[in-house]
């Protein structure tokens, strides 16, 4: 369990809390740990969300499938973040989209009466979870902007400029590949690296790998503009 509450305490919802009190929170709920290997479904929209997650290690793409078999990944997950916690309380009864395992994880469940719980025993989890909540609501609009944009080099000026306000950083870490970072925003990849090139022809921005450094804000801020 000490192992546990170390990892946890890196998790947004327990920020603020001490690892002792960690400690005290978890012996008094049930909670379970399963492991997933690469490409395993976690949820899917045909099961009853009565649960929500927190990735102990790995990461988990959160996907929409569409009969034809295209995919769009909405978010991927890594170590310390939540998965589900907007379904669990929900008026809906099933998960509203797909959480596939990118990278081999374990994951920590938690279900509706032993959150409800830690609620009543923690002020500060509780203020936490709702924090979370609002946070993923506020990502949420900005995929929903992200998407209604026209162009594929508005859609990438879009996300790196939401990425530094959040981040306060010029230098922007991308959680996935290429590929996934085309699906995520709806276009091909072979079109986002054309545009991504341009960019950095145009000296707005330099990348190498999952690493893009902004380095003409303005003009960079001005695309979305035109």
């Amino acid at each position: 369990m000490n192992d546990i509450s170390l990892i946890l305490a890196n998790c947004s919802l327990f920020k603020n809390i001490s690892y002792e009190k960690i400690n005290e929170l978890l012996s008094k709920i049930n909670y379970r740990i399963v492991r997933y290997k690469e490409d395993e479904i976690i949820f899917s929209p045909f099961q009853i969300a009565d649960k929500m997650g927190v990735i102990l290690s790995g990461s988990v793409d959160i996907q929409k499938l569409f009969p034809d078999g295209k995919i769009i990944i909405l978010d991927r997950k890594v170590r310390f973040d939540l998965i589900a916690e907007p379904s669990i309380f929900s008026t809906h009864q099933y998960y509203p989209s797909t959480a596939c395992v990118n990278k081999s994880c374990e994951i920590l469940f938690l279900n509706k009466a032993n959150l409800q719980k830690l609620f009543t025993l923690n002020n500060t989890f509780m203020l936490n979870y709702i924090q979370s909540i609002s946070n993923l609501t506020l990502d949420l609009k900005h995929k929903i902007g992200i998407l209604s944009l026209n162009s594929i080099k508005e859609k990438i000026a879009g996300y790196l400029i939401h990425d530094f306000k959040v981040n306060n950083s010029k230098t922007i870490t991308l959680p996935f590949s290429k590929k996934a970072w085309s699906e995520y925003m709806d276009v091909s990849r072979t079109s986002l690296s054309r545009e991504l090139k341009k960019l950095q022809t145009e000296g707005i921005i330099s990348f190498n790998r999952r690493k893009i450094n902004i380095l003409d804000l303005k003009r960079l801020e001005k695309i979305l503009s035109l």
